[in-house]
């Protein structure tokens, strides 16, 4: 839609008389109507591709001795997602992935690539070349695993006579080579589940948490979550897997679509070229629990508009999940409608008298900030483009459309348009980004998730909670003691060690629609303010020693901390859990004796640090 017209839509729009109950009404209507003008939208059933795989193989192989590991992962990873099923192509990206990870001395990962190739039938004339891989990998790990050894060994030499005569040199000579047992390391991988915190969830009204927290409501602050009890600092409060979850398109070859982790060794959809899993679990718990549906959307979408797709996506999930629960549109219709009926914020969003994250209610009740109406306009556009090709594409209306034109005639067609621009409404203020650290100790935006529990949380520009994500589990830990009746706090923005007071309240007024009043903002910390030292305080002399010893343990902390390196990971998790369960002794040892000072203020920013460090790969 181009400019002009887009300003007579929204001149048209906001001269027209609306109603809350009308005006998303209005808008699904316009939306429809403008999309049925415009014309038919394509529709592409296959993604699947032997040429653009047989490419992305060719370039691989081209580019295998110069190319970095990730680089190299991610053009085989890329073959293997559009080779097709049970296809040449789709062993032949496997093996060829197999050796570069054993090059690399990912030896795991290298056999898991064999016995697929090998499942789905590699050419006879090459298998005597994976079997030698195979025996290599198995000794590197272990050489004690004679028995498996030796029957790779066999196999390389029953089948090397299929070969032809310089591919049977180079096999004879790899298995000569497996005798002198020279082989790098095996890599360790990164393991960023180790830091996931244990928890109690004896929590009787809200699922997955802790009895020290409950949702209250207020006139000043809405919905929120406080402290019921006294919580000391490294505890959990709430531990859960994202409602929702998406990846950047730029990852979709390298990061699990089902549980957000890197992937050396991923497998494909089977019938989709655009996602990629860790492993046959993942693949398969997606497909039962949102891919059967979304997969022929995601690529007639991909086809027609990459244009923040991300929020397309993050919609279009929810629906899935929703409907998926309710099991039909009908009965998806009427929950929302007996939703809408309640008054009370908080019991909107429990199901059963419970708040349980994993159902729509949770979701659904965030809905609360209405986009400025050149938004609306473009969202809802969106929202029918995927609502066409849902009814293209899926059975979810009991039968398939084929014309455009034919959007007016879908049953529950508008209520669906409609839920699909709020999921857009809910996912822009309360979606999360995901920032791993890559393998060069970058930290990387690589989708979103949304977890309805922390979109309670009220906001600090100085946290008393951070938000450590494994992927896509999520856990929330005190990152400080925290009183009885205090509200739970995570940063929706920056920290007032990061950026001016000024600037902070612009970013959460206009992303979040609120003007921050927390502790910082209210007393105006800017990246310079400093609070006084706690011997500062008026303590007691017998407590004076304590805290003298306390700050002399704090010292050891920083050396330790920056002598981990981002780039190697070669610290053991123990010292770091050690490290980590030190700073949260530090600080409930601060909170026996004296209030916020900057021992604790420093302590709190070592611990962001380190969290932000040892999340990823």
């Amino acid at each position: 839609m181009d400019g002009e017209k887009l300003a007579r839509k929204i001149e048209s729009f906001i001269f027209r008389e609306s109603t809350d109950d009308s005006y998303y009404e209005n808008l699904i209507e316009d939306a429809i109507q403008e999309t049925i003008k415009e014309g038919e939208i394509s529709i592409k059933h296959e993604s699947k591709n032997k040429e653009i795989a047989s490419q992305k193989i060719d370039l691989g192989n081209k580019v295998v001795s110069i190319a970095p590991l990730n680089e190299l992962i991610e053009i085989y990873s890329g073959a293997i997602a559009y080779a097709l099923p049970d296809s040449e192509l789709l062993a032949r990206g496997f093996a060829n992935r197999s050796a570069v990870l054993a090059n690399f001395g990912m030896y795991e990962d290298s056999l898991k690539d064999i016995e697929r190739a090998l499942e789905i039938g590699y050419p006879d004339s090459l298998k005597a070349k994976l079997y030698a891989r195979k025996a290599k990998n198995l000794l590197a790990l272990n050489p004690k695993m004679c028995p498996e050894v030796n029957d790779s060994i066999t196999q390389a030499k029953i089948w090397v006579e299929k070969m032809d005569e310089d591919n049977k040199k180079k096999v004879e000579n790899s298995l000569d080579q497996l005798k002198m047992k020279s082989f790098k390391e095996p890599v360790k991988k990164w393991d960023d589940s180790l830091f996931l915190p244990k928890m109690t969830n004896d929590n009787p009204k809200i699922l997955r948490a802790s009895s020290a927290i409950d949702i209250r409501q207020s006139e000043k602050v809405g919905r929120h979550i406080v402290a019921t009890k006294n919580i000391k600092a490294g505890k959990a409060i709430m531990t859960h897997k994202a409602y929702s979850a998406v990846l950047m398109n730029k990852y979709w070859h390298t990061y699990c679509w089902n549980c957000l982790k890197f992937t050396w060794s991923c497998v494909p959809c089977s019938q989709c070229a655009n996602v990629v899993y860790c492993n046959e679990k993942c693949r398969d718990d997606a497909w039962q629990e949102h891919h059967d549906i979304e997969c022929p959307v995601i690529n007639a979408l991909v086809a027609i508009d990459k244009e923040m797709i991300e929020m397309s996506l993050m919609s279009l999930r929810i629906l899935v999940k929703a409907i998926k629960e309710f099991r039909t549109v009908e009965a998806l219709s009427n929950k929302v409608q007996e939703i809408d009926q309640i008054d009370d914020s908080i019991t909107k969003c429990f199901t059963q008298g419970v708040f349980d994250d994993t159902k729509y209610a949770s979701v659904y009740a965030l809905l609360r900030i209405k986009f400025e109406v050149w938004k609306s306009i473009f969202y809802t556009r969106k929202a029918i483009k995927i609502l066409f090709i849902l009814a293209a594409t899926t059975d979810i209306f009991n039968k398939k459309i084929v014309e455009i034109s034919e959007l007016r005639n879908i049953n529950f067609g508008n209520f669906i348009g409609k839920l699909l621009f709020q999921h857009m409404e809910i996912a822009t203020t309360n979606s999360i980004a995901i920032m791993p650290n890559d393998n060069k100790g970058n930290t990387v935006k690589v989708g979103s998730v949304l977890l309805p529990l922390l979109s309670l949380c009220s906001h600090s520009c100085d946290c008393n909670v951070y938000q450590y994500a494994s992927g896509n589990i999520n856990a929330v830990i005190a990152l400080q003691p925290i009183k009885k009746g205090e509200q739970i706090c995570i940063s929706y923005g920056s920290y007032y060690r990061d950026a001016p007071t000024s600037q902070r309240r612009q970013i959460l007024m206009e992303k979040n629609h609120f003007w921050c009043e927390c502790i910082p903002c209210s007393n105006n910390w800017n990246p310079q303010y400093r609070p006084p030292s706690c011997l500062a305080q008026p303590v007691a002399i017998k407590n004076m020693n304590k805290l003298l010893q306390n700050m002399k343990k704090y010292n050891e902390y920083p050396p330790i901390v920056q002598s981990y390196q981002i780039s190697t990971r070669d610290k053991s998790p123990r010292d770091i859990l050690k490290t980590i369960s030190g700073l949260f002794e530090l600080l409930n040892t601060y909170d026996k004796y004296v209030n916020y000072c900057a021992e604790v203020e420093h302590a709190k920013n070592l611990l962001l640090n380190i969290y932000m460090w040892i999340a990823g790969y």
